[in-house]
């Protein structure tokens, strides 16, 4: 399974940032594919859900809930093509509910710095993302501060519950490698998946990303690589230590306490990947890399015109910051999928 997963060939045309006329285009043309209109995001956007595999353990998939990360609905939205190419077993052995992009508008917003090999100067210009309070993630669940892209997502999700595995696929913009949120209940149960896929990481000589938050808003680390996925309940804590009440009160469940709710024992997973890659190592866990970085990134979107481009420069290089291929970022989430339901199958 290793090998496979380390060596099946993308076609250079699937590896794309998709327009809302575009991503409608895809779905369509899937072949063993279920397409759903399912509602509308924000400005009337179109938002699909798709159905595929005969099994009868369900699984669901969502993606791009943050709009600054788009290897997420990248990967999502030809899951079923690679599954169906290389992984054709687990068809047999489950049935998948995805949402490959929760988020158009935030899509569009964003698509000024989206490229085949995005750059750090033109993200770090162009990026948009949602405030604490807009995180879709953390939307789900009832009230009407719910948004409608998870009324949306949560009907057509509800449809085929309960659930074995849910996996919400994200990113980062930065960081020294791979990092996989795995829900608390599952932490110690989850180890067989976590050998294969540092299995994988170490045959593709692609590093973790080892980072210790004590807890911070539900993040507890398992071990290098792999931490604990937040909560509502720790998010809204986090924000009512700081006196902001009305900034805890905007916090719902997330899509990984909502698949909970639906029955069943689900795995949840988070994929994390970054665009930028860190090269400089952290060597003490008490002085990550990572934030000492992200200190000097916010000093330098301060800057404007060849100061600002001289500054990320000179940040680059100090780094040792390389653009994570688009490729090993949808293998290394599509190897989470997998890996996942196939060493955890009879947990």
């Amino acid at each position: 399974m290793i090998e496979r997963l380390a060596t099946f060939k993308f076609d250079a045309e699937d590896l794309c940032f998709r327009n809302a006329e575009a991503l409608r285009d895809h779905l369509y043309s899937l072949e063993g594919v279920e397409v759903d209109h399912i509602g509308y995001a924000r400005d009337r956007m179109d938002l699909f859900g798709i159905r595929f595999g005969q099994g009868q353990k369900n699984v669901s998939v969502i993606a791009g809930c943050h709009a600054d990360e788009p290897i997420g609905p990248m990967t999502a939205q030809i899951l079923s093509r690679y599954l169906t190419r290389f992984f054709p077993e687990l068809l047999g052995q489950y049935r998948f509910s995805v949402v490959p992009q929760m988020n158009p508008l935030g899509a569009e917003k964003n698509r000024r710095w989206f490229a085949d090999s995005p750059e750090l100067w033109r993200y770090l210009r162009h990026a948009l993302r949602e405030l604490p309070g807009e995180d879709i993630e953390f939307g789900f669940g009832t009230g009407a501060r719910v948004r409608e892209e998870c009324r949306a997502t949560q009907a057509f999700l509800a449809k085929t519950t309960p659930y074995t595995a849910h996996f919400s696929l994200h990113g980062m913009a930065i960081a020294e490698g791979v990092w996989c949120l795995i829900c608390q209940e599952w932490k110690e149960r989850a180890v067989p998946y976590m050998d294969a896929f540092d299995a994988l990481c170490d045959q593709l000589v692609y590093p973790r990303h080892d980072i210790e938050r004590h807890g911070e808003k539900g993040f507890t680390r398992i071990r290098p690589g792999y931490c604990t996925t937040p909560t509502s309940t720790a998010m809204k804590k986090f924000f009512l230590d700081k006196n902001d009440r009305m900034m805890a009160g905007r916090f719902h469940p997330s899509s990984m306490e909502w698949a909970q709710s639906q029955g069943g024992d689900p795995i949840c997973i988070v994929s994390e990947l970054p665009l930028f890659t860190i090269g400089q190592r952290t060597s003490d866990l008490a002085d990550p890399v990572a934030a000492r970085l992200k200190g000097e990134l916010g000093d330098a979107r301060l800057l404007t015109g060849q100061a600002f481009l001289d500054e990320v420069a000179r940040i680059r290089d100090a780094y040792a910051l390389k653009t994570t291929p688009l490729e090993l970022q949808v293998r290394l989430q599509i190897a989470m999928i997998v890996l996942a339901l196939t060493t955890l199958a009879d947990a």
